[in-house]
């Protein structure tokens, strides 16, 4: 399945986008792992604190913490 995983910085009601990558991952689990992987070798211009999984369709499947911690 294919995943788009956009990394961004929230500051009060403001959203600033830092990057924005299309992932193939069998399940959402493994797109997060995914997502934590890149947080941690992408070039970004600033640190994310936030990112957000959505389908190919745009439909959001997950956001949260950049670190990547899974919702219980």
């Amino acid at each position: 399945m294919n995943f788009v995983i956009e990394f961004y910085r929230s500051r009060d009601a403001d959203e600033a986008t830092l990057d924005k990558v299309s992932l193939e991952a069998p399940n959402l689990r493994a797109a997060l792992q995914g997502a934590t992987a890149l947080f941690h070798t992408l070039a970004m211009p600033q640190i994310p604190d936030r990112l957000r999984i959505s389908d190919d369709n745009g439909s959001e499947l997950y956001a949260g913490p950049a670190d990547g911690a899974y919702p219980a």
